[in-house]
């Protein structure tokens, strides 16, 4: 082997190291703030769906409508299922199916934050995979 095909390989070699390296960097530090905002997120959802809760109970209909702008702030607009979380916060305010409504607020808002932990798990994972993607479990 002469000179010039060593010093090849190593280039070669310590392009290809740098490489991987950069990129598992860039991957850790995407995870890390991703997952830690995602959380932030989570929190919020669930801080926010208890006000809506005691809202609801005390028959608040201005911060009900002030709560509905928040999650309106926070969710999919394009989301079929996120918008269903919306029209609930607006049938809230009919007394005759609070508590029915409240249920199914409820129910909709433990599915949104199943999701969003399901897919944190999945982009966290070693080896994410493209077409692993998290199911949405639909409200029924």
């Amino acid at each position: 082997m002469t000179f010039t095909e060593l010093f090849s390989s190593a280039v070669l070699s310590a392009m290809v190291a740098a490489l991987v390296t950069l990129r598992s960097s860039e991957r850790k530090i995407e995870i890390e703030n991703v997952t830690q905002e995602r959380a932030k997120w989570r929190d919020k959802i669930r801080l926010n769906a208890l006000e809506v809760h005691r809202a609801s109970v005390a028959n608040n209909a201005p911060k009900l409508s002030e709560l509905h702008l928040t999650f309106e702030h926070m969710l999919n607009p394009l989301d079929s299922e996120d918008n269903g979380i919306l029209a609930s916060i607006c049938r809230l305010n009919c007394l005759a199916e609070s508590k029915a409504e409240l249920a199914e607020f409820s129910k909709r808002i433990a599915l949104l934050l199943k999701h969003d932990w399901d897919r944190a798990k999945l982009e966290a994972s070693p080896w994410p995979w493209p077409f692993n993607r998290a199911k949405r479990t639909k409200y029924s």
